[in-house]
């Protein structure tokens, strides 16, 4: 139960002796480049903002990342996904990240070009309704050098008028 209490919330758990309490991570592959296609802004789903973020990574603007979840007991040790889960990925700005759910539980994470952050919200549902959820926040920065621009200052006279 959350209670709203201004500038503050009030977080109350119930936990019951000896159940295994599972909990969501993400696991982020290495970063590649795109492709044209991976820049191409796609529409719904969006997610809403996370309340928490639990990981933020740094992906340079010409690249993608895998994205796949993993599942772990309360301490944090790995457990086996649990049977009939189903996992569901967004993104609450497609301008920065191109997201794509594979429906296999992962996903693929696609800078589009523009620079600013983005948050990936994952939910896994098991069986018998219980929810898990992930938050990874991206931030989009500049690629490495690539180009070069030659850039002019203003004009001045070469022989000034007498």
């Amino acid at each position: 139960m959350i209670i709203d209490l201004g500038d503050a919330t009030l977080d109350i758990f119930l936990r019951i002796k000896g159940l295994q309490r599972l909990q969501l991570r993400f696991h982020v592959g290495t970063p590649r480049d795109t492709s044209p296609d991976d820049r191409v802004v796609k529409g719904p789903p969006y997610a809403t903002t996370p309340v928490k973020v639990d990981f933020v990574m740094d992906l340079m603007a010409d690249q993608q990342v895998p994205l796949s979840v993993e599942y772990t007991d309360e301490i944090g040790n790995p457990v086996p996904t649990p049977a009939g889960a189903t996992v569901v990925y967004t993104v609450d700005d497609p301008t920065i990240i191109n997201l794509t759910d594979n429906g296999d539980g992962t996903a693929v994470a696609a800078a589009v070009g523009a620079l600013g952050t983005a948050n990936v919200h994952v939910e896994a549902t098991l069986t018998g309704g219980a929810i898990l959820t992930g938050d990874l926040q991206i931030v989009v920065v500049a690629g490495l050098a690539e180009r070069l621009s030659v850039v002019a200052g203003p004009p001045s006279e070469v022989t000034p008028d007498a």
